[in-house]
């Protein structure tokens, strides 16, 4: 019994390997943080209303199209007085090619330059980078719903 084709399995790494080395960064950022804290609470929507169709929550500078809701029990946020890093989860009934052509055209709005994209269906995965951050957005097209996993770490010079 075959569990991978050589073809999905290679994609899958790929796509993994590009994760771990995409933040990579973020083990020593975290580190030199010392008043790190933790938030528990349910991801906040901003005021902020750049875009007719998304918010903005507690990432003020990625929108979140308002078609999709807020995981509370899978987002995980650390807050210091000098950055903002973890992951925000989404979910909501939206198409994922919709969701790549939002994310492509709101953060370039945001100053967010696209560094790659992958797609291996039922995933997709969008890499932005901007001046001391980087973001990853995962995709995850479900049965009855679509996941997004928006992922922010701080870099310092570039690393």
């Amino acid at each position: 019994m075959k569990i991978f084709s050589g073809r999905s399995f290679l994609g899958i790494s790929v796509l993994g390997l590009t994760f771990i080395a995409f933040l990579s960064g973020c083990g020593s950022v975290l580190q030199e943080q010392k008043k790190e804290e933790v938030s528990g609470t349910a991801p906040q929507a901003s005021k902020k209303t750049d875009l007719p169709n998304a918010r903005y929550y507690d990432f003020d500078d990625i929108p979140i199209p308002n078609e999709l809701s807020p995981n509370v029990d899978k987002s995980k946020i650390f807050q210091t007085t000098n950055m903002t890093a973890g992951v925000l989860v989404f979910e909501g009934n939206v198409v994922v090619d919709s969701l790549i052509a939002f994310f492509k055209s709101s953060m370039a709005r945001d100053n967010w330059q696209m560094k790659g994209f992958f797609r291996l269906p039922p995933k997709a995965a969008l890499l932005f980078e901007k001046k001391n951050k980087r973001s990853i957005i995962m995709i995850e097209d479900g049965t009855f719903s679509t996941r997004v996993d928006v992922w922010t770490i701080p870099v310092t010079n570039g690393q």
